[in-house]
């Protein structure tokens, strides 16, 4: 009876009226509204009722009136000036585009693609596979490559060095192999031919140069946005006044883009964007190079993320995969930077075009170089694609905050190895000094002997252009930086190259070639923080790391030097630029100094100033 006297209660209700358990589901008992805040809750109840019959409705309208107004603003900016508005007119295209691809030509036209595409691969494949043509075509595609070569670098011969190089480099690679044996060419070859593609959309093609320069400066354009936040939170220290000698603290200023980035890289992975990105990129070096799901994966995360970042997206996978893709996924990390790190890199001098197709071309030029060092002689079990991890963030406030507070550790680990390793040197260069001033040396330094040993390296990369003495004090100069990098690390290689650049002691070739070959992780130091990052990732394969690391570095080092040898193959007219600087006019302390003490000494002791 009481259940029944219940039911009889609420069926007195209105119709569309919630029950006593609908309102208690949603947080809200009419019952306990009293006064006028009950007229208020049901104005809240009738809004939630429309929004459930015609929420749909009203969502469709405002996405039309806001699809309609973009289209309106276009046309007003391109009317307006078409140059400022081709970004927007780009970005609308080619969002079209991907709505086009999804909602019409896979659910459309994939079969119909599909019967003409499979049949026709399948023939490729039987063609490929006959005796002695995947030769033919190697030697008819180099020797095209070579003709051409050889006619566009007939005002720069400079450049066919820096082909030499590249095949010094593969040849080296052999060498060290740990198994010559059984090196498989299909991801050697085709990883070349990716970053020939890439270095000649980038730096070769003038329409694709301009594109990717205009994409850089927006790139730095975006982290500027960084000095806001800085100059906010810490004031004098990272926007002194114009003192001459007098400039920001290094790590209250470039490091702090760091932080600003990890939080846009965390909103772009929780929306999606950076893994529709990456899988795309992956799915091409898999689809030519032939290399697994997992190791393809981490050299295409390499490109926007640091070592850290990309291994987690495979830290599913590292269970089971061989010592060669594990050896791959190490020298992408080896091979890569850090988007994060860009700002700083920039500071120093480093263009930001040559940096930012550096971390595209090296990409594929790692699993080149891995698959030649460490082979593959084991049967992959990586079956199908990897998933990406799923985020904990709730929603993009949530992602810039944590974000930005774990890319803080990154300010700091970075801070404190700078003073570590700078303080080494120092105390290095004077030990050497000492040692060097017993034999009648006093010159010798760190820097000269580790410029000697990587001589011959920067040689064959085609460093300077210049002729005589001069072209072996350039070269010895790229050796010492490259050097730094191997044996210290990237930072403080980049600051070494932006006092060379001050001092103009480098051409803009060699700067260009520096550029590239400092651009990774590749350094001893990086060991520890390899072995770190992946064994605290699966523990297990503690041995596998150690096994492989030291041939990871040495692949990771050659990935950098061959990409700065195929930016010395297409590009005839390098671009030099120019560490930032707080500008010419400043206030010079000395001189005024100076001036205040010529005019003391020289004033009557009774002289009355006004």
């Amino acid at each position: 009876m009481a259940v029944n006297g219940a039911f009889m209660e609420e069926s007195k209700q209105p119709a569309g009226y919630p029950t006593i358990e609908g309102r208690m589901a949603n947080g809200r008992d009419d019952d306990e509204t009293t006064g006028c805040m009950r007229y208020v809750q049901a104005a809240q109840n009738s809004l939630m009722d429309f929004w459930e019959l015609h929420g749909r409705a009203v969502s469709i309208g405002v996405g039309l009136l806001i699809i309609v107004t973009l289209h309106i603003f276009l046309g007003l900016a391109i009317a307006y000036d078409f140059h400022t508005a081709v970004a927007l007119l780009a970005l609308m295209v080619a969002t079209y585009l991907g709505l086009a691809y999804f909602f019409v030509i896979v659910p459309y036209l994939g079969k119909p693609i599909g019967t003409v595409w499979k049949p026709s691969q399948q023939g490729f494949i039987k063609l490929w596979n006959l005796p002695f043509f995947p030769l033919g075509v190697t030697v008819v595609v180099g020797a095209l490559f070579i003709g051409w070569l050889i006619l566009d670098t007939a005002g720069n011969r400079i450049r066919i060095v820096s082909l030499g190089g590249l095949f010094c480099y593969i040849g080296i690679s052999v060498l060290v192999s740990a198994n010559p044996a059984r090196i498989k060419w299909r991801p050697v070859i085709w990883g070349l031919v990716l970053q020939f593609i890439m270095g000649v959309l980038v730096l070769k093609w003038q329409t694709g140069h301009n594109a990717f320069g205009w994409a850089s400066d927006q790139v730095v354009f975006f982290l500027d946005y960084t000095q806001v936040g800085t100059r906010f939170t810490y004031g004098f220290i990272a926007a002194p006044p114009p003192i001459c000698g007098m400039g920001a603290v290094f790590v209250y200023t470039a490091l702090q883009v760091i932080i600003y980035f990890g939080a846009i890289v965390s909103v772009m992975y929780y929306l999606g964007v950076l893994q529709f990105v990456i899988v795309r990129i992956a799915w091409l070096m898999q689809y030519t190079m032939g290399t697994t799901a997992a190791e393809s994966l981490n050299a295409a995360a390499c490109i926007f993320l640091g070592q850290t970042e990309a291994a987690l997206l495979v830290k599913p996978a590292l269970a089971t995969m061989t010592a060669s893709e594990v050896h791959a996924v190490m020298t992408a990390g080896f091979a890569c930077i850090a988007g994060s790190l860009f700002a700083a890199y920039i500071s120093f001098g480093a263009c930001p075009t040559y940096l930012l197709s550096a971390t595209v071309m090296s990409a594929p030029a790692s699993l080149a170089v891995a698959k030649i060092i460490y082979p593959e002689v084991e049967k992959s079990r990586q079956k199908g694609n990897v998933e990406f991890p799923k985020g904990e963030e709730n929603n993009i406030l949530e992602c810039i905050s944590t974000g930005a507070c774990s890319a803080t550790q990154y300010v700091w680990a970075i801070a404190a190895n700078l003073i570590v390793f700078l303080a080494l040197l120092a105390f290095l260069d004077a030990i050497i000094g000492l040692l060097g001033g017993m034999v009648g040396h006093d010159d010798l330094n760190f820097n000269t002997i580790v410029g000697y040993c990587f001589f011959p390296l920067a040689y064959v990369m085609g460093s300077s252009d210049r002729a005589g003495q001069a072209q072996i004090d350039e070269t010895l100069k790229v050796a010492q930086l490259m050097g730094t990098k191997t044996v210290l690390n990237e930072f403080i290689a980049y600051s070494h190259l932006a006092v060379m650049i001050k001092e103009h002691t480098l051409s803009p070739r060699a700067q260009m070639i520096a550029i590239y070959a400092l651009c990774g992780f590749s350094n001893i130091s990086t060991i520890g923080s390899q072995l770190g990052i992946l064994s605290s990732m699966e523990p297990s394969r503690k041995a596998v790391y150690a096994k492989v690391v030291v041939r990871a570095l040495i692949a990771g080092s050659f990935a950098c030097f061959m990409t700065a040898c195929v930016a010395g193959i297409l590009v005839d007219d390098p671009t030099s630029c120019h560490p930032s600087s707080t500008g010419f006019q400043c206030l010079d302390v000395s001189a005024v100094a100076v001036l205040i003490n010529n005019i003391t000494n020289t004033t009557p002791p009774n002289a009355t100033f006004y």
